[in-house]
């Protein structure tokens, strides 16, 4: 066999292998079944996250990093650490947002039905949790021999107004979520990666305090 032949059939062998297909309604059903069980054994997770932000009127992308603690069901820590700092935490239904300048707002999450919708989205995208529960998307599923992803496309107006679509990606050896990647109608994309994820491990409840 000539070496372009051996080339090409690797090169296809690499595709077949990479390519994403809609899920069948057996393998949907699976799909849902492991990560929901998945969800259900988490009762905490700790990593660090790069995120990558692709704006369309820039050409270079923005990349920041930092590090994540989530506590089930509804307790979450989101430390931006660099290129600056920033700090997003959930305790049940209040959101403290602080800068690096020390500038804290302070939310109540029922008084604003998108800062609900945006929980939501943020506690699906770490957990996994809720795949056939929220009414504001339509969702889509697609697997291969290596990966699973599920797209969730917004029927809510409020949400529809900022996201086109969140796909998420799950790791087929543990069934939670390696990456969420967002895209806006103006063409934006943040594409967030989990990385060293730790399982299960005590937390200290002060991490999630909101003065």
């Amino acid at each position: 066999m000539k070496k372009t032949s051996i080339t090409f059939a690797l090169f296809c062998l690499i595709i077949a292998c990479f390519a994403q297909e809609s899920a069948t309604d057996g393998q949907r059903q699976a799909m849902i079944d492991k990560i929901s069980a998945a969800s259900a054994k988490m009762t905490s997770l700790t990593c660090i996250f790069e995120q990558e932000k692709s704006l369309s009127i820039l050409n270079e992308k923005i990349i920041s990093e930092g590090r994540m603690y989530y506590s089930s069901p509804d307790r979450l820590l989101w430390e931006y650490t660099s290129p600056y700092a920033y700090t997003f935490l959930l305790n049940n239904n209040r959101i403290l947002m602080q800068a690096e300048n020390g500038k804290r707002n302070v939310i109540d999450v029922r008084s604003s039905r998108m800062f609900r919708e945006i929980v939501r989205i943020m506690m699906l995208g770490i957990s996994g949790n809720g795949l056939t529960d929220i009414k504001s998307f339509t969702f889509r599923y697609f697997c291969s021999k290596t990966l699973w992803q599920v797209e969730l496309l917004p029927v809510q107006k409020e949400v529809k107004k900022i996201f086109a679509s969140i796909l998420l990606t799950f790791n087929t050896q543990d069934y939670t979520v390696d990456r969420v990647e967002m895209t806006e109608h103006n063409g934006d994309k943040t594409i967030i990666s989990l990385k060293n994820k730790v399982f299960n491990e005590p937390l200290d409840n002060a991490l999630f305090t909101v003065e």
